[in-house]
């Protein structure tokens, strides 16, 4: 195609779909604008609309550009495309700055302090537009959720053309085709609600402020959402977020599994969430460097590094000699996987500056009752005065949501963890990146390393034992024994630290989303009971505005950006930068299905 062409072409997307007129329009109460494009190529439609948009849209508007590339380029090759357009040359350079690594699946990418987001989908586009609907029948492709307002559209099969048609509404413009029809089929899937949850005053309640909490209040705020957060403590981030180096623990996987799935998408989306915080001081993006604990998960870093081959910027596999020119020391592992975009952070000092930055109030209270009142949220504290209100009502207190009547059905798990702080030596003091294995360790901080952690089910103090500190000492020795002759000998009589309690789940993944109003809920779909296939004919009853975000067990700073973007977009309706087959694996009424179909319940 001609330069000539090419300019052409994305002038007329961006005029048939007469968005400097409807931009110009649009009313200055705020909102969100949602584009789609079946083919993102090299990005100059997206581009072309950026620009556009940052000069002609009120500035408390959101643009969300969703778009597909089944073959797409690498940061190189797109750098390379669009040096040839100098008048886009502030805004490629923003792309760039968070375009991802090539692989399979969905990257949320925000530019231009969350005035645009990127819903970037590495696949073809009539699966990866499916995936992100709310279910495979047109009908309820976008149940409870805004409709596409405009697509740019350069080719489309029968099932992309119907998946458009299903995400598009009566004013949805289209670019490039007429307009689609489609039909309906029948399903009514558990997992949406059979009622649109209301939004009259858009007033939300966090009750938390861990890193769960704090995220999710961080991105409601950024969607037009009065937002307050409520917890027992003064300050956010004083129980399981008060580790003073916490790191986001990196878990690939060549199996093609939610799990692991899940765990990309966070840890890449991680990478990019917290870039600003290390930039201002806060942690360090030095880097963590994964060792294989046996000589099967060896074998498992092996095929990761052919899965991710010439994805330097995500993972490398690296040698003997690059283990010790990475971390600093000498170590004796022959192989192991470094992340270079992750790192470690202090997640109290996160989760204050989530809240001072979005100036979020946060509220001291000990809840110990939700009621329902006159369409919204009372939480009522130990003299069963009301502490805070509210019409939406987000439950992010982790184990905590055990004491709920809501939300006591939730298989959670509180789970000890215990840190310690060993003192540095004159080798370790040389350790440059976080080591992960059998345990963990970090670099340095004021003369002591972050080393852990233990896994107690069923100990309730928060008092330190020096049999955990013991243990740690091993699970690093484990790790490799290079850590130890660099450290030397330790003192665990008199040794520093800090013991807190994980919210871990059954399936080892978070819950995040609405809560099930359990009476009706079993009582819809107890068909399942007697045919745990059977298709139910009905949507699923929910507690009104009520949602729970827990369950991260020790990886909450990896998970917490994403699942508080799928939270948000949840309550704020809009189409949410995920698979829904992985949404449904975080889901909370997940539990209530699986045991129904298992005849649990």
């Amino acid at each position: 195609m001609t330069e000539p062409s090419t300019e052409t072409s994305h002038s007329r997307h961006l005029e048939q779909n007469h968005l400097l007129q409807r931009w110009q329009k649009l009313p200055h109460s705020g909102g969100l604008f949602t584009l789609g494009e079946t083919e993102f190529g090299y990005g100059r439609d997206f581009l072309a609309a950026s620009k556009l948009w940052l000069e002609t849209a009120p500035k408390n508007w959101r643009l969300q550009f969703i778009s597909a590339s089944a073959q797409p380029l690498t940061k190189t090759e797109l750098h390379r495309m669009l040096a040839n357009f100098p008048q886009y040359a502030g805004l490629t350079a923003q792309l760039l700055k968070v375009y991802p690594a090539t692989v399979d699946g969905i990257h949320y990418l925000e530019l231009f302090a969350g005035r645009i987001s990127l819903c970037l989908m590495f696949g073809a586009a009539e699966t990866m537009f499916n995936k992100i609907s709310q279910s495979d029948d047109a009908g309820l492709a976008r149940h409870n959720t805004k409709p596409v307002d405009g697509w740019f559209i350069t080719e489309a099969s029968a099932q992309l053309r119907q998946t458009v048609a299903a995400l598009s509404g009566p004013d949805t413009s289209m670019a490039g085709t007429s307009a689609f029809d489609t039909e309906l089929k029948t399903s009514s899937p558990w997992y949406l609600n059979k009622t649109k949850p209301r939004q009259d005053k858009k007033t939300v309640v966090i009750l938390g402020a861990g890193i769960a909490g704090c995220t999710a209040a961080a991105a409601l705020k950024k969607r037009g959402y009065h937002v307050s957060v409520i917890d027992r403590h003064p300050v956010a981030g004083q129980e399981a977020s008060g580790n003073s180096q916490a790191i986001i623990y990196p878990k690939l996987s060549v199996r093609d599994q939610p799990l692991p799935r899940i765990n990309l998408a966070a840890l890449m989306l991680a990478s990019r969430y917290y870039k600003p915080f290390w930039d201002a001081g806060y942690g360090d993006q030095c880097g963590v460097l994964v060792v294989p604990e046996n000589s099967k998960v060896k074998q498992d870093f092996l095929a990761i590094s052919n899965r991710f081959g010439g994805q330097d910027a995500l993972v490398q596999l690296l040698d003997n000699p690059s283990l010790c020119a990475r971390s600093g020391i000498p170590m004796s592992s022959d192989l192991g996987l470094f992340f270079p975009q992750l790192g470690w952070l202090p997640p109290a000092q996160i989760c204050q500056q989530l809240l001072a930055r979005a100036s979020i109030p946060l509220v001291s209270a000990d809840i110990k009752k939700l009621v329902r009142k006159d369409n919204s949220w009372q939480l009522l504290d130990q003299h069963s005065q009301i502490a805070i209100e509210a019409e939406t009502l987000v439950i992010a207190n982790a184990y905590g949501c055990e004491q709920f009547e809501q939300t006591n059905f939730l298989p959670v798990t509180q789970l000890r963890g215990q840190i310690s702080l060993l003192s540095s030596s004159d080798v370790s003091i040389g350790l440059k990146t976080v080591i992960c294995g059998e345990g963990y360790i970090t670099p340095a901080l004021n003369g002591t390393h972050n080393c852990g952690a233990t896994y107690n089910k069923g100990l309730f103090t928060t008092e330190l034992r020096e049999q955990d500190h013991c243990a740690n000492i091993e699970q690093m020795n484990a790790t490799d024994n290079g850590l130890g002759l660099a450290l030397g000998p330790q003192n665990t009589s008199s040794m520093g630290g800090r013991a807190n309690y994980r919210c871990t789940t059954k399936d080892y993944l978070p819950i995040v989303g609405p809560v099930p109003y359990l009476p009706t809920f079993l009582d819809e779909f107890s068909d399942l009971r007697r045919d745990a296939r059977k298709l139910v004919p009905s949507l699923g009853s929910y507690q009104p505005n009520l949602y729970v975000h827990c369950g991260m067990g020790s990886r909450g700073l990896c998970y917490a950006p994403l699942t508080a973007e799928i939270l948000a977009t949840e309550i704020a309706g809009e189409i949410t930068p995920l698979e829904r087959e992985l949404r449904l694996a975080m889901h909370p009424a997940r539990f209530v299905i699986r045991d129904l179909k298992k005849k649990r319940i």
